[in-house]
């Protein structure tokens, strides 16, 4: 363990006297502690994205050092919520709901294997642990990864509550954001409990894997969003104590209660805040050790030991539409024998991997936001100069959308499970380029088609058919593009590529093509876009690209393939 650790155990342990009422047994949590955190130490955590590269001891003090700095800049993106209300109450109701909110996605998104770690079951259950002391020790190894990220992330807006109200609001700043991260892990804790309670354990990883993306995703829409609520007059001049039944919202009692302790605004109303923001952080950690730890350490232990009994009635209800779907669109859009196999595979594994869909999912979350915030800015579709001229805005919609086609291809080849990549090499294929084509035609059909057919739409009701040539004609140049990317950065099997390959050389090569060959054809379409005839000469002229494309990609031997020859 390195020095903050070793800091952060010496305060977890110091409570003796309330563990040891809530049944704790001190020697096993503290062995259990000092286990998981040598782990952690030798694992570091991918919020500080330093977990590669390097001897392994530079990589560890970089990791540490990395996840601070990350925390840093995010405490520094939170001090924007000091720009709304008219008062320091609204203020601090609007900062403590970004921090919660924070916390909360900083648990999902990288202390998942933390909160469920189902290595315990092998490990520490078969040992003569209670489950109170086993969840404790769970809840208080969240608690000190999870401060790693607090204390930084907590600075700057403390240093700012300060400047504005003065130095009095410093010590109940800090009780706030303790009592706020511990009613985050309950939180996130209920909802995981709530989650094996009403489902299957075998989908169990499942819907956290879409609650993952459903996070990202919001918090790309709260940080483009946020900054223009607080510019809008609106909010600049609201006060939240205005707002009825705020009594009720949990971020009010804290900033309340905050206020109250630094000798402003003393009330009924602010005592039964600051009672409600120490009771129920406190009392909900006491719920999850005391009730909620057996049934929790059950059905953790079912992650790990579902059945295929218990898999084959959800696939036979809920799979096979999905399944036929696929089958339809392979059978239209690739010739039978590998071609079909490949779109087949990829289909499936792309809904399957959870890694997969948490590097690529969330870029269909940032388009929309981004796109949606472009199509209905003022005067984006103002009167153009020539009427058949594409919207600028919607050219770079249009383009943009390359940029998930391109994620898509180059995470294709990657995977957890590469070892089960074997079934391709036992099977007589001549040609593995058949597989890879029919697994790019797979990506293009699911994660463009759709999105192009919406394009067309709204661009046909915004500019009506005079535009179609234009539509069509980015959309064929998306799919050049996603062709271009497939043939010079897809070169393995689809999924047959450890993860830890995908960092591994050529990454300022392959970010240089999702960029420039957007780019480079936005601007010439941008440019030819008034003039009709030519866009239609270039629409014929562009249809063909892609099928000469997937032709040299179909005739990829074995040799060819990068590492697999």
């Amino acid at each position: 363990m390195n020095f903050i650790d070793r800091f952060f155990l010496w305060l977890a342990l110091l409570p003796v006297s309330v563990y040891r009422k809530l049944g704790v047994d001190m020697l096993q949590l503290k062995a259990v502690l000092i286990a998981k955190l040598t782990m952690d130490n030798r694992r570091p955590a991918s919020f500080g994205g330093m977990n590669r590269g390097g001897k392994e001891k530079k990589v560890i003090n970089k990791a540490t050092l990395g996840t601070m700095g990350g925390a840093l800049m995010m405490g520094l993106i939170m001090l924007y919520t000091f720009g709304v209300g008219v008062d320091m109450l609204t203020k601090l109701s609007m900062y403590m709901t970004m921090f919660i909110f924070m916390i909360c996605i900083t648990l999902i998104t990288d202390f998942t294997s933390v909160l469920i770690d189902v290595r315990d079951n092998l490990i520490i259950l078969p040992k003569p642990i209670s489950d109170r002391t086993f969840v404790t020790a769970r809840l208080l190894h969240i608690t000190i990864r999870t401060s790693i990220v607090v204390v930084p992330m907590t600075l700057p807006g403390l240093i700012t509550a300060s400047v504005i109200q003065g130095p009095a609001i410093i010590l109940p700043f800090i009780l706030m954001m303790l009592m706020m991260t511990l009613l985050g892990i309950f939180f996130i804790n209920a909802i995981y409990i709530l989650i094996l309670e009403i489902t299957t354990p075998v989908k169990f990883q499942s819907i956290i894997g879409s609650i993952q993306i459903g996070f990202v995703v919001l918090l790309m829409a709260s940080y483009q969003l946020m900054p223009r609520m607080v510019q809008s007059s609106l909010f600049a001049n609201a006060s939240i104590s205005e707002i009825p039944f705020m009594q009720f919202y949990p971020p009010f009692w804290f900033a309340e209660g905050c206020m109250l302790l630094s000798g402003t605004g003393f009330s009924a109303e602010s005592m039964m805040s600051l009672v409600l923001s120490i009771v129920v952080p406190v009392l909900s950690i006491w719920l999850v050790v005391r009730f909620f730890a057996p049934s929790f350490n059950r059905k953790l232990g079912m992650i790990t030991g579902g059945t295929a009994e218990q898999r084959a009635p959800v696939k036979r209800i809920e799979g096979s539409r999905k399944i036929a779907f696929l089958e339809r669109l392979a059978g239209r859009l690739t010739k039978p024998g590998a071609e079909y196999a490949g779109f087949l595979f990829a289909g499936r594994m792309m809904g399957r991997s959870r890694d997969f869909k948490m590097k690529v999912f969330p870029s269909i979350g940032y388009l929309i936001v981004f796109g949606g915030m472009m199509l209905f800015q003022n005067n984006s579709f103002a009167a153009l100069p020539n009427e058949t001229k594409l919207a600028p805005m919607f050219l770079v919609i249009i383009y943009m959308s390359s940029m998930l086609l391109s994620s898509a291809m180059i995470n294709l080849p990657y995977t957890d499970k590469f070892k089960a990549s074997w079934l391709f090499f036992v099977t007589p294929i001549e040609k593995p380029g058949l597989v890879i084509s029919g697994a790019v035609k797979c990506v293009m059909a699911l994660f463009f088609v759709p999105l192009a057919l919406v394009l067309v739409v709204v661009g046909f009701v915004l500019q009506g058919p005079v535009i179609l040539p234009n539509l069509l004609l980015g959309c064929l140049n998306v799919l050049v593009i996603g062709s271009l990317i497939a043939y010079t950065m897809v070169k393995n099997l689809p999924f047959s590529i450890a993860q830890e390959g995908a960092s591994s050389g050529n990454t300022f090569i392959r970010s240089m093509l999702m960029l420039i060959f957007p780019a480079a054809f936005g601007l010439v379409h941008y440019l030819l876009s008034g003039f009709q005839w030519v866009i239609l000469l270039l629409l014929l002229i562009t249809a063909v690209i892609p099928w000469l494309v997937f032709d040299e990609i179909k005739k990829r031997d074995w040799g060819a393939l990068k590492g697999q020859s």
